[in-house]
């Protein structure tokens, strides 16, 4: 059943409700404790405090509200702080705050202001843009020096967001990563046949992390949630990404 309505403009520009649903949050949300915040605490022998520095209505707001679920605590980030670099790292170091998730843009001015130079954090999550080679090479050193958890997490609102994530430490090069535990990934030519190894084609997301589609637009929906070739009765999310 549908659990909430999700506003984006996706890559029309033209915005859309996605429909989540109770079943893609709770495979989301049971795959991020697992693979980002068990490990943390088991680290640091205690719950994170994790930043919320972004909108509630926003497809992202399920990272954050996922460790609070999970017993962590979430320190809400005030708007005039989410894009001030230095309020920002302040605050993070004020608080001893733990994680954040936010752009790779961002972390450069983060980084810049004292992130993990002078104020640490066990968990940092990047997602939204490219990471450049330079950016990936720090962060792997950063995580060989303290020990901290980084990774790259790519995936559009129609999925709950992050269906595909990279621990960056076990890349020597920047890349997405691995499907969530819930998401299988394809990647398709014209005829949604698996392309071979080194050639160019489409990705395409299903699993349980697969949301109903988008409010009160069946052609959309039908044209993006396409029948899944090698699963009859399933779907899979056409992303667009090459």
């Amino acid at each position: 059943q549908g659990a909430y309505i999700v506003f984006t403009s996706g890559t029309t520009g033209k915005p859309k409700g996605v429909i989540g649903t109770h079943q893609a949050v709770l495979a989301y949300g049971d795959d991020h404790v697992r693979q980002v915040l068990a490990p943390a605490r088991r680290r640091l022998g205690r719950d994170l405090r994790v930043a919320h520095a972004w909108s509630f209505t926003f497809d992202a707001a399920w990272q954050p509200l996922a460790a609070l679920l999970d017993g962590h605590s979430v320190h809400i980030i005030a708007d005039g702080v989410q894009r001030d670099a230095e309020a920002l790292v302040a605050e993070i170091g004020r608080f001893g705050l733990d994680m954040i998730d936010t752009t790779p843009s961002m972390f450069t001015q983060l980084r810049a202001a004292g992130l993990l130079s002078t104020v640490p954090l066990a968990v940092l999550a990047l997602g939204g843009e490219n990471i450049d080679t330079a950016a990936w090479q720090g962060i792997r050193a950063e995580c060989e020096r303290t020990g901290m958890r980084a990774h790259n997490c790519y995936g559009p609102t129609e999925t709950t967001v992050e269906a595909v994530v990279a621990a960056i430490a076990e890349h020597p090069q920047p890349c997405i990563g691995a499907p969530t535990g819930p998401t299988t990934a394809y990647v398709l030519d014209s005829w949604l046949r698996p392309v071979p190894d080194g050639v160019a084609g489409e990705l395409y997301l299903t699993g349980g992390q697969l949301t109903r589609g988008y409010l009160g637009r069946p052609g959309e929906t039908s044209a993006r949630f396409v029948a899944d070739p090698s699963n009859p009765g399933r779907r899979m999310y056409r992303t667009g990404d090459v």
